[in-house]
């Protein structure tokens, strides 16, 4: 089965015409703060991931900001470091 080519080339004329994405009304987020960036590490998808069906709320699509391309790698990305969290405080009391 042929796969896709990973790198597209777009002429000029069809990028003109491509709608404009740009933030100037993403919705406002409050700042994770100082002490958030200070302990934030870099976080690198796996190559073994596996596609799950997932109901959100409207909102927390919204802060994502669906419209772009990187939603499901920023969701991805929180959960991804909240394990990696707790992994690191150790085994769970339940």
């Amino acid at each position: 089965m042929p796969t896709k080519p990973s790198i597209v080339q777009r002429s000029r004329n069809l990028l003109a015409r491509l709608p404009d994405l740009s933030q100037d009304d993403a919705p406002s987020r409050a700042s994770l703060g100082a002490a958030f960036w200070k302990s934030a590490a870099p976080v690198y998808p796996s190559r073994n991931r596996r596609l799950v069906r997932l109901r959100l709320d409207p909102e927390v699509l919204d802060w994502f900001g669906t419209s772009r391309d990187d939603a499901h790698g920023g969701i991805n990305a929180i959960l991804r470091a909240h394990v990696e969290r707790r992994r690191a405080d150790g085994p769970r009391g339940d």
